[in-house]
């Protein structure tokens, strides 16, 4: 723990009222701001994908609130008084962290409906990027504003990697079997 503790001092050391600012609205874009936004994305041009979304990062949800109140981890500033916790008064445990794993799920979730319109390999290697690039920047501000340790944010995006890939992939077979019942019933009534 304490080469997580030194992490967040060194990313503290550089303080200014602009990092504090930045980082909070790259954690706010990370939690409920992000899942709007991402429900709206999906309403507006792919209604099933946001069905599938908002179950995937339903099971995110409830298995982060699981780990948090199981393992019970103290955030970073009520650990040691060298890391202060910036912005909004944050109540709960640190692992895993919540708004990695929601960003994650969106991401992943926003990542794989741009790829549905976008079919270039440069183009998706840019979304690939970009997506980890918004993970990567949230994971960043939750350590810089003293609510998480590195351990609390990796675990957050593993455990949310994993739950939507299995989302992703239940949502595959469920649309393939409706492909298989549809095409059953076109070719049996003929």
């Amino acid at each position: 723990m304490d080469f997580e503790i030194k992490i967040i001092e060194f990313l503290q050391s550089g303080r200014s009222p602009f990092f504090d600012v930045s980082f909070q609205l790259i954690s706010a874009i990370g939690s409920t701001m992000g899942v709007i936004a991402a429900c709206l994305l999906f309403l507006l041009f792919k209604r099933k994908l946001c069905f599938w979304y908002l179950f995937s990062y339903g099971f995110v949800y409830l298995t982060v609130s699981i780990m948090k109140n199981s393992i019970q981890r103290m955030r970073p500033f009520n650990v040691t008084d060298t890391i202060e916790n910036i912005g909004d008064v944050v109540t709960g445990f640190s692992f895993p962290s919540g708004h990695a794993a929601c960003a994650t799920a969106i991401a992943i979730f926003v990542g794989y409906f741009l790829f549905q319109y976008f079919k270039s390999k440069g183009t998706r290697v840019g979304i690939v990027l970009s997506c980890c690039l918004y993970v990567g920047l949230v994971c960043l501000s939750r350590m810089y504003l003293g609510k998480h340790f590195l351990t609390d944010v990796l675990a957050g995006v593993a455990v949310s990697a994993v739950i939507c890939a299995l989302g992703l992939t239940l949502m595959y077979f469920v649309n393939k079997r409706k492909k298989v019942k549809t095409n059953e019933i076109t070719n049996g009534s003929n």
